[in-house]
Parts: structure tokens; sequence; C-alpha cells
């Protein structure tokens, strides 16, 4: 299932969910300016440091969230099209999927929704808002009308 080729050259796409493109690339560039105040800061090691270890950061953030757009697509038929940084493109069907649901999770500052995919062999893909691009409550509600079984 993990490494199913994905050919979406005959399936109609219904919807697509990513990380929104203006953010992944204030990212980039914030990696980038980041990356010109540490080299500013040549004089001051730690400063280097902390610093670059931040560019790194912003900029590995924002690689990331361009290379994995689309993050999660519905096809028709109806079938999910997963993509990940390590494993690649992959479809699910509705056979493949026990539940779709939302997971509430309290914090100390408030309350944060994640998407929930359970599979049968005990995996779960788990996508927050930003993964998203929109809140998960709505992608959910999405998917059970498009015929997931969802909660």
């Amino acid at each position: 299932m993990w490494t199913t080729p994905v050919d979406n050259s005959d399936k109609a796409v219904h919807e697509q969910w990513a990380t929104p493109l203006p953010a992944a690339i204030a990212l980039l560039g914030v990696g980038v300016a980041l990356g010109a105040a540490a080299a500013a800061s040549y004089a001051d090691p730690p400063a280097v440091v902390f610093i670059g270890v931040a560019a790194l950061a912003a900029f590995g953030m924002g690689l990331v969230s361009l290379l994995r757009r689309p993050r999660l697509t519905l096809l028709s038929g109806p079938r999910l099209v997963v993509k990940t940084l390590f494993r690649g493109t992959w479809e699910i069907d509705t056979a493949e999927v026990e539940r779709v649901s939302v997971l509430h999770t309290r914090r100390i500052v408030g309350r944060t929704r994640q998407l929930v995919i359970d599979l049968p062999d005990d995996r779960l893909l788990v996508f927050g808002r930003w993964d998203l691009g929109e809140e998960p409550t709505v992608v959910v509600e999405k998917l059970r009308v498009a015929g997931f079984n969802a909660e």
C-alpha cells in the first residue's frame, strides 16, 4: 500500500489541501534573511550559532512545506492521495480507511484540532491545520460527503 504508484491522469481531482503557498515561501525568505544575519554577526560566535540554527530550521520548514504540496488530495472514486516527504505519493481508497475523525486537544493557550485517518493496520495519518491549509473539521466533513467513514 505504501508504494502504490500514483497516476492521476484519468481521475478527477475534487479537492486538494496543502500548506498555504505564501506561508511556505515566507519561511524560505525568513531562512535566507536569518542566514544573512548570521553571516553579518561573525564577530559574535554564539550569535552565529543560534541565528544559523534558526535560519536552517526556518528554511528547512519552508522547503519541506513546498515539497509536500499538495499534502492531501481527494480524487473521484473516492480515493485519497497522500504526499509524504520520505515515502513519496500513495493512494488510499475507502476500503483502506477505517475511520476519519478530528482529534480535539486542549492546550494551555487554547484548543487544537487535527485530522486523523485511521488505517486497518494500526497506522494513523495525522494532519494539522498547517498541513491542510484549512480547518480539519471542514476537511472531515468534505471526506464524509465524499464517502469516507467520518465521525
